[in-house]
């Protein structure tokens, strides 16, 4: 009922589904597709293409090569009627007349109406071209089977299959390759993923027999996603009949029967390894998965040279001592790769493209860098060899014209000469009688965990710890024993000691005794003889199940074929590489019987013994789930991942989902992660699929942050971070700029990942062109610069702010109708870059900074950043340092309006005017300074004359004339050596001489500063800057009358006239952010000098220097800007303060018998909790936040309780199996939901899992005597310390209760255990401290420090 229960809520959803979707598939598209088809069908199988959208399709035909009968036998199983339990005489009578008569015939006369027919039970399209017929049928979807879009028929013996979208091979997998790396996608035979995998195949069966389709299920006809959704290929099988039976592949034969051939030298070493490479699913042309030779020799001689083949090359290119460190590093291996891709590359240098080289070795092409020798290739490589240096003569000529070939030795004359001799190098008798050794090592036991350590070869593939996506290519062991090795040429076949040793191997030389790809195992129950006279009722119900077995056939076969493919699941390890073998998957199960779980244990019988009762077609699903017993949250995990895989359509860009879709998807993932547990991956990839889809991507990461935060592991959030920070990064993204999701990052990720990696593109939002999108981020950034105080605002804000604003002059583009500087009278003063509006923003930004934080930030940050940034621009001047000029002049006019006078006059001439503007003046009318163009040039003299006349209005003319006189004469001599005036009084351009090198400044340019300080001070006070008052004559000469010098006149861009003031209170005491003898930094008006936004205000000493520090790079983070604050409300002493996730909120545990919830108010002296928990009736010994943010504290007793809902959750005693109590003193987090606990009175420790409310485990620490005094953890639980009475210190892992070290010290009182750097625990005790290193013990005082064991 179960089973059927499920399947009616997925066509309910199916349903659903398909109404609510908005699809574009219509018969208009169906006749565009149809129309072509045959022009695609005569030109080459590939990708179809229909407008923008590609379709996965392919092609058959049926020919004189096809398998007639596996052609008949596939529409048998898909045209399969309905399943009828009731068989009488005459129906018996019937299937046996049947049997004795049936005849091959050729399907050819039906074949058409019999793919329509399969197009109409399956709800899919079906056009026939050759009698020009169209049937549209609306997009039908089964979860479990790859999405199929139409049938078509271009002539009367072909088919074309076009499925619903163009396959991805990142994303889908083929299933064989899922199961030979199942070391790493079945972790540890997680029962877990296989009960998925098993409910996605019972489902799948489900959905096939409702529709009467029966098929033989074969793993290379499933596809398997990350998330570990299985789909199959229903038309697969029947695609490979009409293609026919092509040649024998070495990987036909069984790895004993190939062992064999090649031990008695039937088989030559190139086609014995060709033969495992195959088996080991390794394909030529894959760069990451490319077959594998050894090499057998250093090309020195014709006749020597051979390798060591007990040892990799990697070890014999890196030597023992190297392989050793990096075991003692973390993953620990000896061996990253036998193949990289660089190797692989490198290799094959003269027959690759360029573009294939610069991707996998290096970006620039030097073609100089590759080897170009063979002698040369085997010195510098530590991958062993490629076949084509056995086979392929063309790998030594190069394809590049600045590529020589690649030199083979001396002592042959061509390339074919040179695999011709290689090869026979292969064959030579020295490494025949060593290959074995080599095997291994890369095919065979030297791979498994327990043997690679001592040989050595410890491959990353086996021990690389949170990997996500599904692991394609890597080593994959074919032998669980050491390999045979060859027989010698002098043996002599008389003697049996070979054959005995062999044998004992497990190698025996009957090797057809496993070879036939055939249930051998199952009875023939066609050829089986009927009994005439049945002489009792059990022999004539034998013989009725006989007939229904028979005439149900294609139903029996299929229920077997599912079990071993459910078989091949669990024993995937052990399959050596052979899939889909009735016979071999028998075998495995006999062999590995201890190693198959009970509940598949009883289900694989039926595999072994066909003969018993088997349940009947329509009952198999049921009955199998029943005797499989597969868990309740497996259950349920299926379902809510089916409603973010198997219902989601996979016809990308043909439909799009409507909004409630969407929202049914997200919720499905929500449901899904918080019952996800140990099947992370299959979640975290439907995550990430949904990251990756447009429509969802924005909505999914938004909604689901809550629920990640709390439910997934951090490796498993690290897989998360790229995707997240490019949704951040897309111009659409409002949402996720908000700070209640900046919120939850920043908890989730933790503030050292969240300031390096996702505050940059939030900083990098302020200047986008999206008007709401800038303005969010604004409010943000503002919202993190108080949250995390100056320190690190200085660091990571405002110095991203900074670099931002010479991004927004990107290309100098010029506002309205002044696309070039014209000769206009204002053209100077009133040019508006059509950046200087967004920059506005980012200078809004860090006004309010400043007026946070003071004017330091200015004195410290940004006036020395604008200094650094133009001696770079004139050390090695580059366009794309040039924007950054005139993002300087803005920064200098901020700085100008937010500093008070008196700083401002502190910073004036050495700064602003010496330093910044006069040093740009220099380069700017030094002609040999380089710049992009003149246009560019001419802009920034007129942005720098802008930030003059905004200095001089700031600071008056008078302090003009006596602090920033240089720049204006600078600029008045270099007009007067450009330009002279001639008797009639035009202006003309001087003569230079060659060793001139002043640039030419326009005389627009030149007339318009002029005339504007002409207008601005008066002609007499402007002649006062200059060397040459005569040059100003004509320029002034029709000027109107000059205005009074405190005049003023718009200019580009103004100062915001009105600014919020912010205040963070007084703060009398404490670690005080802001110095006494300043006043708080909030705005103030001064008429004298204009609007001073931080008068007074400045950081302390100790601050100015923290963030002076922080400006140059020092990383010490300082999260101590909080004042410090009286938090009043307990009546006896603290013992344990815990924070909460929110960064906010904390807790204390006191003597008083309370717990105390408190919130952080910085602007406040003295707070009072927010909530007080008083169900604890004695002192309360410590106290731990879950990741749910529910409280754990313990009084003797455990007290789980939530502080946001007031309720207690659990209450739970120690509850010792010995009678006698006891006070539980410590507890700990194992990892988001598991606390482990110690008691007063024993010598164990005790998990509490929080998702089932109780203690799942009890974990022996010692098997002497001892009670444990202390316990801390580290690693989410990998790693345990635990201090006892009698000295002892234990180190534990909590997944499995393992002691891995033990010490005893002669000290008995132990105060604390808290974890050490690296590998270390520290156990605080009152007399000494010792320090245990493997075997020793050194006694410090105060201490005990107790490293991690290694192991080699």
């Amino acid at each position: 009922m179960e089973i059927k229960k499920e399947q009616t809520m997925i066509d309910t959803l199916a349903r659903a589904h398909m109404n609510e979707a908005d699809f574009e598939w219509n018969d208009e598209q169906l006749r565009r597709l149809a129309a072509i088809l045959p022009r695609w069908a005569a030109g080459e199988e590939g990708h179809l293409r229909l407008g923008h959208i590609e379709l996965e399709a392919a092609k058959c035909e049926l020919t004189s090569e096809s398998d007639i009968n596996g052609v008949e036998n596939e529409f048998e199983r898909l045209h399969n009627t309905s399943f009828d339990l009731l068989i009488d005489y005459e129906e018996h009578q019937k299937v046996k007349d049947s049997l004795k008569n049936k005849c091959e015939t050729p399907p050819v006369s039906c074949w058409i109406p019999r793919w329509k027919r399969i197009a109409g039970k399956l709800g899919i399209s079906h056009v026939d071209l050759t009698t020009n017929t169209i049937d549209f049928k609306q997009i039908n979807i089964l979860p479990n089977v790859v999405p199929l879009l139409l049938i078509a028929h271009t002539t009367p013996q072909n088919v074309i299959i076009v499925y619903g979208k163009r396959r991805n091979l990142k994303e889908e997998v083929d299933f064989q390759t899922v199961l030979r790396h199942s070391y790493s996608n079945i972790p540890h035979g997680s029962l877990q993923t296989i009960y998925l995998l098993t409910k996605n195949l019972l489902d799948l069966y489900s959905q096939l027999f409702s529709r009467q389709v029966t098929p033989e299920f074969r793993t290379k006809h499933f596809r398997c996603l990350p998330s570990l959704w299985l789909q199959y290929d229903i038309v697969g099988p029947m695609l490979d009949a009409i293609r026919g039976k092509s040649a024998p592949k070495l990987s036909d034969i069984s790895l004993n029967e190939a062992t064999a051939n090649w031990v008695h030298r039937r088989w030559d070493n190139y086609q014995y390894l060709t033969y495992l490479n195959e088996l080991s699913g390794r394909v030529r042309g894959e760069v990451y998965n490319h077959p594998i030779f050894p090499w057998v020799c250093d090309f020195t001689s014709a006749s020597s040279g051979f390798r060591q083949l007990n040892r990799t090359k990697y070890r014999l290119c890196k030597g023992d001592d190297q392989l050793r460190e990096m075991f003692a590093r973390e993953p620990s291996h000896h061996v990253p790769e036998l193949l990289s891709d660089i190797g692989y590359m490198v290799y094959r240098a003269r027959v690759e493209p360029k573009e294939n080289l610069c991707k996998h070795v290096r970006r620039k092409w030097v073609p100089e860098e590759y080897p170009q020798t063979m002698s040369r290739m085997f010195e510098w490589t530590p991958d062993e060899c490629i076949p084509e240096f056995y086979d392929d003569p063309s790998i030594f000529k190069s394809r590049h014209p600045d590529m020589p070939n690649l030199q083979y030795p001396e002592f042959v004359t061509s390339s074919e000469q040179f695999i011709t001799w290689h090869r026979s190098m292969l064959e030579n008798e020295q490494v025949s009688k060593d290959l074995h050794r080599w095997i291994d090592l890369v095919f065979g036991y030297n791979l498994s965990p327990e043997n690679s350590k001592n040989a050595l070869n410890l491959h990353l593939c086996f021990v690389e710890k949170n990997r996500r996506g599904l692991r394609t290519n890597g080593m994959v062991q074919l032998f669980d024993r050491p390999h045979p090795s060859r027989v010698p040429l002098d043996y002599d076949p008389k003697s049996d000691s070979y054959q005995l040793k062999l044998d004992l191997f497990g190698y025996g030389m009957n090797s057809n005794s496993n070879s036939s790809r055939s249930r051998s195992q199952i009875p023939d129950l066609e050829n089986e003889r009927q009994t005439e006279h049945e002489e009792n009722h059990y022999q004539i119900y034998q013989e009725i199940k006989k007939i229904r077995r028979l005439r149900h056939k294609t139903h029996f076969n299929s229920m077997v074929s599912l079990m071993e493919v459910m078989a091949q699941i669990v024993l995937a390890p052990h399959l050596s590489g052979r899939f889909d073998d009735p016979a071999h998957i028998r075998h495995c199960i006999r062999m590995f019987a201890f190693r198959i779980p009970v509940n598949f244990q009883k289900l694989f019988d039926f595999l072994l013994n066909p003969a018993q009762d088997f349940p009947e077609a329509n009952e198999f699903a049921f009955f199998a789930a029943i005797q499989l017993n597969i868990p309740t949250t497996v259950g349920y995990l299926w379902y809510w991942v089916l409603g973010v895989c198997g219902l989601r359509l996979k016809l990308a860009h043909i439909a799009k989902r409507s909004q409630l879709i969407l929202l049914k998807e997200v919720d499905s993932l929500k449901k899904s992660i918080r019952l996800c547990h140990h099947m992370e991956m299959c979640v975290v990839a439907a995550f990430q699929q949904l990251l990756e889809d447009e429509e969802a991507c924005i909505q999914s990461v938004h909604r689901l942050m809550p629920v990640i935060t709390r439910s997934l592991s951090q490796s498993a959030l690290e897989d998360l971070i790229r995707p997240m920070i490019e949704l951040i990064q897309c111009e659409t993204s409002v949402k996720l700029l908000d700070r209640r999701f900046l919120m939850h990052v920043s908890i989730c990720y933790g503030t050292h990942t969240f300031l390096d990696l996702f505050l940059p593109p939030i900083v990098e939002a302020c200047a986008s062109m999206n008007c709401d999108r800038s303005v969010v981020a604004k409010e943000s950034i503002m919202w993190l610069a108080k949250r995390y105080g100056p320190v690190i605002c200085a660091k990571f804000i405002t110095s991203n702010l900074l670099r931002i604003m010479a991004s927004c002059y990107e290309g100098f583009e010029l506002v309205g109708i002044q696309q070039e500087p014209m000769v206009i009278q204002t053209a100077v003063f009133n040019m508006i870059l059509q950046g200087d509006e967004t920059c506005s923003r980012i200078e809004s930004l860090l006004s309010e900074i400043v007026l946070t934080y003071s004017a330091t930030f200015i004195t410290v940050q940004f006036l020395p950043f604008c200094v650094d940034l133009i001696e770079q621009f004139h050390k090695r001047p580059s366009v794309q340092l040039e924007p950054g000029l005139v993002s300087v002049f803005r920064i200098v006019e901020l700085s100008i309006r937010s500093m008070s006078d008196h700083q401002l006059m502190n910073y004036l001439e050495e700064f602003i005017i010496q330093k910044v503007i006069y040093r740009v003046l220099t380069i700017i009318v030094d002609d040999s300074s380089q710049f992009s163009s003149v246009r560019v040039r001419n802009i920034i003299i007129c942005k720098v004359c802008q930030l003059l006349y905004s200095i001089t209005q700031k600071i008056g003319t008078e302090n003009t004339r006596i602090y920033a006189i240089q720049p204006f004469k600078l600029l008045f001599s270099t007009f007067a050596e450009i330009y002279e005036t001639s008797e009639e009084l035009r202006i003309n351009v001087r003569k230079r001489t060659q060793e001139s090198t002043l640039f030419e400044v326009p005389l627009w340019i030149v007339e318009d500063v002029i005339d504007k300080f002409a207008k601005e001070w008066g002609v007499p006070y402007l002649s006062s800057f200059c060397d040459d008052p005569a040059f100003l004559i004509p320029f002034v000469s029709n000027s109107a009358t000059s205005s009074s010098p405190n005049a003023s006149i718009p200019i580009a861009h103004s100062p915001p006239t009105q600014f919020a003031a912010y205040s963070l209170g007084s703060m009398p005491s404490g670690n005080r952010l802001f110095s006494l003898s300043a006043s708080s930094p909030v705005s103030s008006m001064n008429n004298l000098g204009g609007l001073s936004l931080c008068d007074a205000g400045a950081l302390s000493a100790v601050w100015c220097a923290r963030v002076s520090a922080a400006v140059c790079g020092v990383d010490n983070y300082r999260f101590d800007h909080l004042s410090l604050c009286n938090f009043t409300a307990h009546q006896e002493k603290i013992r344990k303060l815990a924070s909460i996730s929110n960064e906010n909120s904390f807790v204390s545990a006191s003597s008083d018998k309370t717990v105390k919830l408190w919130s952080i108010k910085p602007e406040l002296d003295e707070i009072g909790c927010q909530w007080t928990y008083q169900n604890h009736t004695r002192p309360v010994h410590d106290v731990n936040i879950l990741a749910d943010n529910s409280i754990a504290s313990t009084d003797g007793i455990l007290h789980v309780w939530d502080p946001f809902r007031t309720a207690l959750l659990a209450q739970m005693e120690w509850d010792s199996k010995e009678g006698s109590g006891g006070n539980i003193m410590k507890i700990e987090n194992v990892d988001r939901h598991i606390l482990a606990a110690i008691c007063s009175l024993h010598s164990t420790v005790k998990l509490f899992d929080s998702r089932v409310g109780g203690w799942t485990c009890e974990l022996k620490v010692t098997l002497g005597h001892g009670l444990t005094r202390a316990l801390t953890v580290r690693d989410n639980g990998n790693k345990m310390a635990v201090a006892l009475s009698n000295g002892t210190l234990a180190i534990l892992d909590a997944r499995n209760g393992k002691i891995n070290a033990l010490a005893q010290t002669n000290s008995t009182h132990t105060v604390s255990a808290y974890p050490n750097r690296g590998a270390q625990f520290r156990v605080r005790l009152d007399d000494g401290r010792v320090i245990l290193n493997g075997p020793s013990v050194t006694v410090l005082r105060g201490e005990i420090t107790l490293d991690e064991p290694t192991f080699y």
